[in-house]
């Protein structure tokens, strides 16, 4: 049996619908593993609707279905999400390898006006530590992705049955796909409530240790392990309003205020204060017309060279999704996070931005406060 990872994009509140019984976290996830292993081992055609029913149960396999992983066609199941294999992995690479350095190229013939912009958020930090934030993470998965969703160049969004708006991307475990799947900068976590994120970028190759992730963990039940100590302070907040309290709190405590010891105990614990003090970058209201110019010089340099790079090779590339007829929105999404995460590789190797640090099982990533 094949194995894999599953990734969300959720369009709604995780921890307002953690209940719901549409939430695709209570679907999409190892437990598909056996029935995305026979329709990945099946004809391109799919797998015969009747055997993966007969096999699995028609419970398992509609419930898949209601929640965009699978489709039904002419008495066949197939994927009706990104599914990645380990034989797309050649057809992946090439494409990131070929199409990520010439991007980068033009944004390295404007370095100057980049880092100079970038200068004027740092607040004490390195300037590439400012554009790794605001390039890497705010530019190419914010404003360059809003701009392609505008003219369809990739989905942003898909409801479903449940009522729920997400997209899913899945991909096999295995080495061939890692470096893909896990490996590039172009993952986000952000514990936000509209206001205030505490949030971090980078790739994700291991289990981060952050808001996001324990937050998410905290919703099957105890922490244990390098997050039981969140889970104590946790458990002392207000139950159901812990998220709340400890954006506030971390609001308060950007404007001059007091902040609950164990909020302040958080936040210590997860890195973003250091002896009291906020210790990570912080981006304000007051900087956005300097993230919107340096939004702007990308766009001028990158941003119709690759939406072409990326209509050009969805008719080529020989991958499970295309033969499956996924979406072709939902295809180009993924090839989109695959291109910038490679971009992102390329700047930071040529230093560029700033360099993530390589935490031991956590993956590279660095933290900053947006409000």
């Amino acid at each position: 049996m094949r194995h894999f990872s599953y990734f969300l994009f959720e369009n709604f509140d995780p921890d307002r619908e953690a209940a719901h019984p549409g939430n695709p976290r209570r679907i999409i996830n190892a437990r598909a593993d056996g029935v995305l292993s026979r329709v990945a081992d099946s004809p391109p055609q799919g797998c015969s609707a009747a055997r993966l029913r007969g096999e699995f149960g028609a419970e398992a396999v509609d419930r898949l279905i209601a929640a965009g992983v699978l489709r039904a066609r002419e008495g066949r199941i197939v994927y009706d999400t990104p599914v990645f294999l380990a034989e797309d992995a050649a057809a992946l690479r090439a494409f990131s390898a070929s199409a990520s350095a010439p991007l980068a190229d033009r944004l390295w013939e404007i370095r100057g006006d980049l880092l100079r912009t970038a200068e004027k958020t740092a607040k004490g930090f390195d300037p590439r530590v400012s554009l790794y934030h605001i390039l890497c993470g705010m530019v190419f998965d914010g404003f360059f992705f809003d701009w392609l969703g505008e003219r369809g160049g990739v989905a942003v969004s898909r409801p479903h049955s449940s009522g729920l708006d997400y997209l899913s991307v899945i991909y096999e475990d295995c080495p061939e796909l890692e470096a893909l799947s896990d490996g590039l900068l172009c993952s986000y976590n952000r514990l936000t409530d509209g206001r205030t994120s505490l949030q971090s970028f980078g790739d994700a190759a291991g289990e981060r240790f952050d808001f996001y992730r324990c937050f998410r963990l905290r919703e099957r039940g105890p922490l244990e392990g390098r997050f039981a100590r969140a889970g104590a302070l946790l458990d002392k907040l207000p139950k159901g309003q812990e998220r709340q309290c400890l954006l506030d709190s971390t609001r308060a405590l950007l404007q001059g205020g007091g902040c609950p010891r164990e909020c302040l105990d958080l936040l210590e614990l997860f890195g973003y204060t250091e002896n009291g003090r906020i210790c990570v970058p912080v981006f304000s209201r007051a900087d956005e017309p300097v993230i919107a110019r340096l939004a702007a010089l990308v766009e001028e340099a990158l941003y119709e060279e690759a939406a072409r790079t990326l209509r050009e090779v969805q008719g080529r590339l020989e991958i499970t999704a295309a033969r499956h007829g996924v979406p072709a929105g939902e295809t180009a999404n993924e090839l989109y996070h695959i291109l910038f995460g490679g971009i992102n590789e390329e700047l930071v190797r040529r230093g560029l931005t700033a360099a993530p640090p390589d935490r031991p099982g956590e993956g590279r990533y660095l933290q900053c406060i947006k409000w």
